[in-house]
C-alpha cells in the first residue's frame, strides 16, 4: 500500500502512466478475496487502474511437482508480466523492503548459495522468469518500521496477511530470529543489505568481464571445449568464475569437480567423464569437452543452452 500510493503520488507529479497488479495466490480462502476486494476499492478511489488475477497455487505445485511457496512465486511473477502486457507497462514495482533483503540473504546462505546468491535482491533487476519488463525494488533499503510510520502518516489503510506469522514456510520461520538480530544489533539489516551490494557489484564485474552480453547471462552458444593449460594459469577464483559465468556450471560441487578434472596428472585421477547436472565433462587430450544436455534429458547429444 506504501508503494502503491507513492506511485500514485508519482503519477500525479509527473503524468506517468501507473496502474496496479494484485495477485490472489488461491491459499488463503475468504481473506485473500477480501484483500483483492479492498486493494480494488482503493484502487477506485484513486482513479488508478487495476488488474485482480487469481491464481491456483497448491494445483500448480502439484502439477508442476514443486513447493508451494515455489510454485507461487513463479505464477506470481507470471500473473504480474500479463498485467504490465494488458497496461502497456515496461515496468513493474514490487515493495520488497530491507527486512526482505535480510531473510533473502540467509535463506541463500542456508541453501548453499554463492555469491550470486548472497548478492541478494537487485532494485533494478530483469525479469526472474524469462521475457517479461524490467523489475523494480525501490523501497528495498526501507525498512518495515519506516514503511509503517509512513501509512500511518498518510492515514493509508493496510491489511496484514496473517499468514505471515505462521511457521508455514522457512521465510516465515527464521523471520523472527532476524528481528530479534536486528533488535540486538540495530542497523544488522542495513549492514547485510550493504555485503550484498559488494556481492553485487562483484558479480556485475565478473558478468561484464567474462560475458559481455545482455544482461550478462552465460551465452546461448556456450562454449563446449576448455583449453586446460592457460586454464590452470589463472587463479583459483577465476577459474570458479569462468566456469559458472562462461560454462553454466551453477553447483559449487559441480566447478570442484570440473576443476581437480582439469588439473589431475595425464592419464591419473580423476579421468571423467564426469556427469553433471545439464552436462557432461570429459578430458580429451589437451582439452576439456563439455557435452550439454536438454533439461528433462539424461544423455544424448550435446545441446548448446
Amino acid at each position: 500500500m506504501a508503494l502503491a500510493d507513492l506511485a500514485d503520488r508519482y503519477r500525479r507529479e509527473t503524468g506517468a502512466f501507473v496502474a496496479v497488479g494484485h495477485v490472489d495466490h488461491g491459499l488463503r480462502g475468504r481473506a485473500a478475496r477480501v484483500d483483492a476486494a479492498f486493494v480494488e476499492r482503493w484502487c477506485l478511489s484513486r482513479g488508478l487502474p487495476v488488474d485482480v488475477q487469481r491464481v491456483h497455487g497448491r494445483q500448480g505445485a502439484r502439477r508442476r511437482r514443486k513447493g508451494v511457496e515455489e510454485a507461487a512465486r513463479h505464477f506470481r511473477y507470471a500473473a504480474l508480466a500479463r498485467s504490465a502486457r494488458k497496461f502497456r507497462c515496461p515496468w513493474v514495482l514490487t515493495a520488497h523492503t530491507l527486512g526482505d533483503q535480510a531473510e533473502t540473504i540467509v535463506l541463500n546462505l542456508l541453501r548453499g548459495a554463492g555469491p550470486a546468491g548472497l548478492a541478494g535482491m537487485a532494485a533494478d533487476a530483469p525479469w526472474p522468469a524469462g521475457a517479461g519488463p524490467r523489475l523494480g525494488r525501490p523501497l528495498l533499503g526501507v525498512s518495515r518500521d519506516e514503511i509503517l510510520a509512513y501509512l500511518q502518516k498518510r492515514k493509508i489503510p493496510w491489511r496484514k496477511d496473517a499468514t505471515n506469522d505462521e511457521p508455514l514456510f522457512l521465510r516465515n520461520r527464521i523471520r523472527p530470529t532476524l528481528r530479534r538480530w536486528e533488535r540486538w544489533r540495530p542497523g544488522f539489516f542495513a549492514r547485510m543489505a550493504q555485503t550484498a551490494q559488494i556481492f553485487r557489484d562483484e558479480e556485475e564485474y565478473w558478468r561484464r568481464r567474462l560475458v559481455p552480453t545482455r544482461e550478462g547471462h552465460r551465452r546461448k552458444n556456450a562454449p563446449f571445449r576448455l583449453d586446460i593449460a592457460p586454464f590452470l594459469r589463472y587463479p583459483i577464483v577465476e577459474q570458479r568464475r569462468r566456469l559458472r559465468h562462461l560454462f553454466g556450471l551453477a553447483h559449487f560441487e559441480s566447478v570442484e569437480r570440473v576443476r581437480a578434472l582439469a588439473a589431475a596428472p595425464s592419464g591419473g585421477s580423476p579421468r571423467g567423464p564426469l556427469d553433471l547436472p545439464g552436462v557432461r565433462v570429459a578430458r580429451a587430450g589437451r582439452f576439456l569437452l563439455f557435452r550439454y544436455r536438454r533439461p528433462g534429458t539424461k544423455s544424448g547429444r550435446r545441446s548448446l543452452q
